[in-house]
């Protein structure tokens, strides 16, 4: 089974509501062979998308008797010819004869029957829901909201995309299927992948929201949540289990809450042949944190994963162009327990004993209210971007209700550098659509849109992208401009960026640029400067290896990279790195932290600039002066707080090229990294059981020769048992060996900042051993009491 797809059961539909599925080409029985056009989207959905006035059932039949035609006509363009034409609703998104099971012959319609009666539940909760967007709120009680739920499985797991390959053995994605695949059709006799989709599209009819979930449960008993996800993803799934499909209808239903978003004034959804159950989003790396099913121009309902609940979301977790709509769950109201509160006599630790509750009367009587989430304009956009995007091959269409919405919308899109690749598609769209006056778009439905509002209302396109950067994106994505290196590009585009408007582009870069930035700036250090820029160009393996190092970095640090193949994915990652370079490069401690994150980064990050750079130039001076004067009565009060002066002038004032910071650099990183793994095994209590994360800990820069002496000579010891290759400099006469003791003792200054902030139970462990060695307190933090423990 194609991972991800979902269905219910139902009672006498309004026929006025729905006149759906069944008999869609006049045939007048249900067991005629007659060829039926058979829709994948139902008509009651598409008539909202109607060109002119929505009529009665009996307004139609009297104008089709009086002119032959379908009076139920919609905008419709064709991708695959580029044309834009309006067509009768009989006749689009639909396949002849689609649900037809042969093998039932008594009535080889009966599937198209009962997804009519479905449709025309869903048709009747849906113009409710239309009818209550003035308040704002929406109220279901529980089987309505499990009928809605189940025409929604259905819609998707209905589509003509799905039914070939659904239950293709040989489906990439079916790999673990396979096996339960083929038992299937030998012990069912079915011959092909189609007739196992209609064997299960009859399940998912016949069988009420209930007993799927039921059936479902008794897998969930059984093997457990996470054995049924293995088996989906990882291993095999047993033969022996008929009802396995019940299982996505489970996860469709359990793990995504429900809710309904409404348009923007002026603005309007749109419709293809796939806007039903459409992925959206990362979450964790999965694509389902949305599932989007678009009912109206003015309504979408997104199925939203539970897991984003303000509640329990976790930082960085997701990635989504929505995740600035921020739609509430439904509040319910139990027919037992307070107004929204749980239910105390229900364990919902038990799969099955949920679904007894839940298909009890009491359970029946509950009621869910649900906030409607009004969109802005820009919302209602870039909602429409993620229903073109997926129209990826030329077998597709999409319709709308009105051209300026539609000419809009298209505009946009295009306009939009992250849609280079599928905006092609729509070029003829907005050349047909932009030849037709507005007067006409209000002749053709003067009642839902007024001239004011379709007239004069296009988005300035520029307020999505600017045209310097579009223009340069789009040179890029097309190879029509061509860069020395990817360093090169990533930086020009940088830098027209940060003189243009705002727009999406840079918005996304800039929120992952200030993760990254929040996670180094932990440092001592708060002042900003402004030092030399960073090149306009570097050479090729300086580039390469910059990216090498600084995507996955970033990555650690909370900045959610693409990490895609395509151009644009590609250069946005470059883009984000050279952005985060240029403000950390400002930002001495932010610099020091990033120097710091690996013995690799100093020579890498060191290829950024000209040699003598500021920082360079003044510690050059202050050691040379340290040296000069070493043998003088010193203002230091120990070798201590020489070497946190040393630090602060050579390792945390900016970008360096000097030999003496980027040792202490590589120095520095390589004890973290060392003591950062190590100091997270298990430790003697009290210390095991108290917390790592000090992070506001500053380090005293004074204390007294002997706590110094005492502080180093443990360290060293410390560090030539743990870390590989170190051996303690034992200092000299000469400029060299002082050098390479001093820089040494920067480094343990650097490491035990670094170990108050992040290791301090380890910490706190060696330092309560000085007491015993000391007839002093000792005090190494600034704002915490001297005693033998910090």
């Amino acid at each position: 089974m194609t991972r991800r797809r979902r269905r219910n059961t139902t009672q006498h539909g309004r026929a006025e509501v729905a006149g759906e599925a069944h008999r869609t080409d006049g045939s007048p029985s249900p067991h005629s062979l007659k060829p039926q056009y058979q829709h994948f989207i139902p008509r009651f959905i598409l008539r909202r998308f109607q060109v002119g006035p929505v009529k009665s059932k009996t307004e139609r039949q009297r104008e089709s008797r009086r002119t032959r035609v379908d009076p139920e006509r919609v905008h419709y363009y064709d991708i695959a010819t580029g044309n834009l034409d309006i067509r009768p609703i009989g006749k689009v998104y639909g396949v002849e004869n689609f649900y037809q099971d042969v093998r039932n012959t008594d009535d080889i319609n009966e599937l198209e029957e009962k997804l009519a009666v479905l449709e025309g539940h869903a048709a009747s909760i849906i113009a409710d829901l239309h009818k209550a967007l003035p308040q704002g709120t929406f109220t279901l009680k529980r089987r309505s909201l499990e009928l809605l739920r189940k025409f929604l499985f259905i819609m998707h797991y209905r589509n003509i995309s799905c039914a070939g390959i659904y239950f293709q053995a040989d489906h990439p994605e079916n790999g673990g299927a396979r096996q339960w695949i083929e038992s299937f059709m030998k012990a069912k006799g079915t011959q092909s992948a189609v007739e196992i989709w209609l064997h299960f599209l009859r399940y998912y009819l016949d069988t009420s929201h209930s007993d799927i979930m039921r059936d479902a449960a008794e897998l969930v008993e059984k093997y457990g949540e996470e054995g049924l996800q293995k088996m989906l993803f990882e291993s095999d799934i047993p033969p022996d289990l008929e009802h396995f499909p019940a299982y996505t209808y489970h996860v469709h239903a359990n793990s995504y809450f429900f809710s309904i978003w409404e348009a923007a004034e002026g603005e309007e959804f749109i419709v293809t042949h796939n806007a039903f159950g459409l992925w959206e989003g990362l979450r964790y790396g999965c694509p389902d944190l949305h599932r989007i099913f678009v009912v109206s121009p003015r309504i979408a309902i997104v199925l939203r994963h539970v897991e984003s609940r303000p509640e329990i979301i976790k930082p960085g977790a997701f990635v989504s162009c929505l995740l600035d709509v921020n739609p509430a769950p439904p509040t319910p109201i139990y027919s037992r327990g307070e107004h929204g509160a749980y239910i105390n006599h229900v364990n919902f630790q038990s799969a099955m004993e949920v679904v007894r509750y839940r298909s009890s009367q009491e359970g029946e009587n509950d009621s869910f209210v649900f906030k409607i989430t009004k969109l802005s304009q820009r919302q209602t956009l870039q909602f429409n971007f993620v229903v073109l995007i997926n129209v990826t091959t030329k077998a597709c269409a999409l319709t709308f209700l009105s051209r300026g919405g539609m000419l809009r919308t298209a505009r946009a899109f295009q306009s939009s550098p992250a849609n280079f690749p599928t905006s092609k598609l729509f070029v003829p769209l907005i050349t047909q659509l932009t030849n037709t006056t507005e007067t006409e778009v209000s002749a053709l439905r003067p009642s839902l849109q007024s001239p004011a509002v379709v007239i004069d209302q296009d988005v300035d396109v520029l307020t999505l992208v600017d045209r310097e950067v579009y223009v340069l994106l789009m040179q890029i994505c097309t190879g029509s401009r061509r860069f020395e290196t990817a360093y090169d590009r990533a930086h020009l585009v940088f830098t027209i960026m940060e003189k243009a408007k705002p727009t999406s582009f840079a918005d996304e870069i800039s929120q992952e640029v200030e993760k990254a930035f929040k996670v180094c700036n932990d440092s001592e250090v708060e002042m900003s400067i402004r030092f030399s820029p960073l090149p306009t160009s570097i050479s090729n393996e300086s580039s390469s290896r910059l990216f090498r190092f600084m995507i996955p970095c970033m990555s650690r640090l909370g900045a959610v990279m693409s990490g895609g193949e395509g151009i644009l994915e590609e250069l946005q990652d470059e883009v984000t790195v050279v952005s985060f370079l240029a403000r950390a490069s400002s930002s001495p401690g932010v610099w020091h932290a990033l120097s710091c994150i690996s013995p690799q980064a100093p020579e890498i990050l060191s290829r950024l600039f000209e040699k003598g750079t500021l920082t360079d130039v003044s510690a050059r001076i202050f050691t040379r002066r340290m040296y000069r004067d070493r043998a003088s009565p010193s203002s230091f009060s120990s070798g201590f707080h020489l070497a946190y002066s040393l630090r602060a002038m050579c390792g945390m004032a900016g970008p360096t090229t000097n030999p003496i910071s980027q040792s202490y650099y590589q120095l520095t990183a390589s004890m973290i990294q060392c003591l950062g793994r190590i100091t997270l095994r298990t430790l003697p209590e009290p210390y095991a059981s108290q917390p790592r994360e000090r992070p506001r800990a500053r380090l005293a820069f004074k204390i007294p020769e002997e706590h110094s002496d005492l502080l180093f000579s443990t360290m060293k010891i410390i560090l030539q048992k743990l870390l590989p290759g170190y051996e303690p400099s034992p200092g000299g006469g000469t400029l060299d060996q002082t050098l390479r003791k001093w820089v040494e003792e920067m480094a343990i200054v650097g490491c035990l900042a670094w170990l108050g902030k992040h290791r301090r139970n380890f910490l706190d462990w060696v330092l309560d051993g000085f007491s015993q060695e000391s007839d002093k307190k000792f005090k190494l933090f600034e704002d915490e009491e001297a005693t033998g423990s910090t």
